[in-house]
């Protein structure tokens, strides 16, 4: 045997080797690959939220109850001993602005201004200014209804997007300008820019989004936090033929994405079957807060509530199915799988210990 055929016999030997190790060295690697995290949602339930009145609104809220509901839920998510640490916890940085958005679309189902209530009075206590939250939802439909006033001068503000600085008209996702700031390259933002560097009321660093419980057939099957920020878009009506593909797109741009600090799904009523305008005969009392980081996980819970309810009033499953939630978690969003979401479901109060989590601040 030649030199070169000894030689050529040697690299082929190294290389086989080299190849075997670097295959057990990735086996090792999958082997130890870390399992998808959990997400936690939380779930506060008190059949007494909706005892002040015979209705469905907000007005039929009782004010304690609700409050006692988010605060309990807030404190279980974050494993925190008071208020004001939650939130910090949820706010990192309390002088930034922080934005909430609501939906408040139609006269029959909404976010109810009781269930925003706990949010901004955790987010002052904590140290936030007044003038650093902002409240709002593409119309003001059913503020009256909610129990929201608009307010675009000092203090806390609530109102609609073109309140607050309009939208986008880049070519892509022309998003409200108080979660973009104003886009350097958009030449119809130019009042918004110099708002904002004189400290206008957008650019908010944080974003919170309380959805309501809504299923919403013909559609997208239901409407709960990622569904929410059509509000927060200028043209949701050429989104409605691409919905299942476009819902996960647009909550994983880096505005909404990484903004997102809480989702709070108002669930006291639940409308289980879509019906347009001011008609609440498909709203169930439910009585019931959601909680948590990811809003794939409150959507894929809140669904699954949405089914019970069509369940007892004996209508079949929404269509179509909300295929997007899988989407979502496909692009990294936040958990669909039931195996991954952790639902602790928190008892009512006992009699006489409404306030309790208020009086921990």
């Amino acid at each position: 045997m030649g030199f070169e055929a000894l030689n050529r016999r040697r690299f082929f030997r190294l290389m086989a080797g080299s190849l075997l190790f670097l295959h057990q060295l990735g086996a090792g690697k999958a082997s130890c690959a870390v399992a998808p995290r959990r997400s936690r949602v939380v779930v506060a339930y008190d059949p007494a939220a909706s005892s002040a009145g015979a209705g469905l609104d907000n007005s039929d809220l009782d004010q304690e109850v609700v409050r006692d509901m988010v605060n309990r839920a807030l404190l279980a998510f974050t494993g925190a001993s008071t208020l004001d640490e939650a939130w910090r916890r949820i706010i990192p940085d309390t002088g930034k602005k922080v934005a909430i958005k609501v939906n408040c679309q139609i006269r029959g189902i909404y976010t109810k201004a009781k269930v925003v209530a706990p949010i901004v009075e955790g987010l002052l206590s904590a140290g936030v200014a007044a003038d650093n939250v902002l409240i709002y939802d593409m119309t003001d439909t059913a503020f009256d209804l909610a129990g929201f006033s608009r307010n675009t001068g000092p203090g806390v503000k609530v109102g609609r997007v073109a309140d607050f600085g309009g939208y986008s008209r880049l070519l892509f996702h022309r998003l409200a300008n108080l979660l973009t700031g104003g886009h350097g390259n958009s030449a119809t933002n130019l009042f918004s820019k110099v708002a904002n560097r004189l400290g206008g009321p957008w650019d908010c660093q944080y974003l919170i989004n309380v959805p309501v419980l809504k299923a919403l057939d013909g559609y997208s099957g239901v409407s709960l936090a990622m569904k929410n920020h059509y509000g927060s878009i200028a043209n949701p009506g050429e989104h409605h033929g691409d919905i299942m593909e476009y819902i996960p797109k647009l909550n994983a741009l880096p505005e909404i994405r990484s903004k997102t600090r809480l989702v709070v799904l108002d669930a006291i009523f639940g409308e289980y079957k879509w019906v347009n305008g001011r008609d609440q005969s498909n709203v169930a009392r439910v009585d019931k807060i959601l909680l948590s980081d990811d809003p794939v996980a409150i959507d894929a819970t809140g669904w699954r509530l949405i089914e019970a309810l069509r369940k007892q009033h004996r209508l079949p499953p929404v269509a179509p199915q909300p295929s997007y939630i899988a989407k979502a978690q496909a692009l990294g969003l936040g958990a669909a799988d039931p195996e991954r979401i952790e639902v602790l479901t928190l008892p009512p109060r006992a009699k006489g210990a409404i306030g309790g989590a208020k009086e921990k601040r």
